[in-house]
């Protein structure tokens, strides 16, 4: 999201206006014809900005407005099942294409960003030659991720709120975290 730190303060871009700039520049230039790009929103934007105009203009700039696909909303993982490869800023999004096998390309800081696992080249080169994550050092890496980092829960319902906090004072503890 265009407000988000994970933008302004973990990427190159200003906004993502700039980061789709980049994108669907690079995507017009060095793509093989007959790719498809498409643009996810995503799904917590507030809608204060026309982000399917935005990409629509931006494509009609580098003359590709007829391979350029916005998506508003739709089940993620339905989506990436028929990709090629996925570029992303440092979306969680990047990880669910790592597990299914796509090549992934991140242009911010993001901490799967790696070695035999996300495309170590420019943008302009994935178009040509991706690569798709070594699945053994993904999974390696994912291990790690949620033995040592992660805890369940999460922040958009009371249930997934008390799981979160519950795991977080286990962890701070040294309690094992209850099993799933």
């Amino acid at each position: 999201m265009d407000c988000d730190a994970q933008i302004r303060i973990h990427s190159p871009f200003v906004g993502i206006a700039d980061a789709m700039k980049t994108v669907i520049q690079s995507f017009a230039a060095y793509a093989p014809a007959g790719v498809r790009l498409v643009v996810k929103e995503h799904p917590l934007d507030n809608g204060v900005r026309d982000w399917e105009q935005v990409a629509a203009d931006i494509a009609t700039k580098f003359k590709v407005v007829d391979r350029v696909d916005y998506l508003v909303g739709g089940n993620i993982e339905a989506i990436s099942v028929g990709l090629r490869g996925m570029v992303t800023i440092n979306s969680t999004t990047g990880t669910l294409g790592l597990a299914m096998g796509l090549p992934v390309v991140v242009l911010g800081d993001a901490i799967y960003e790696m070695a035999d696992i996300t495309f170590q080249g420019a943008i302009d080169d994935s178009w040509q030659h991706p690569t798709p994550p070594d699945a053994e050092t993904f999974a390696a890496w994912r291990r790690v991720l949620i033995e040592r980092c992660l805890i369940p829960g999460g922040f958009f319902s009371d249930e997934a709120l008390d799981k979160i906090v519950s795991h977080a004072i286990a962890r701070f503890e040294g309690r094992p975290l209850a099993p799933e």
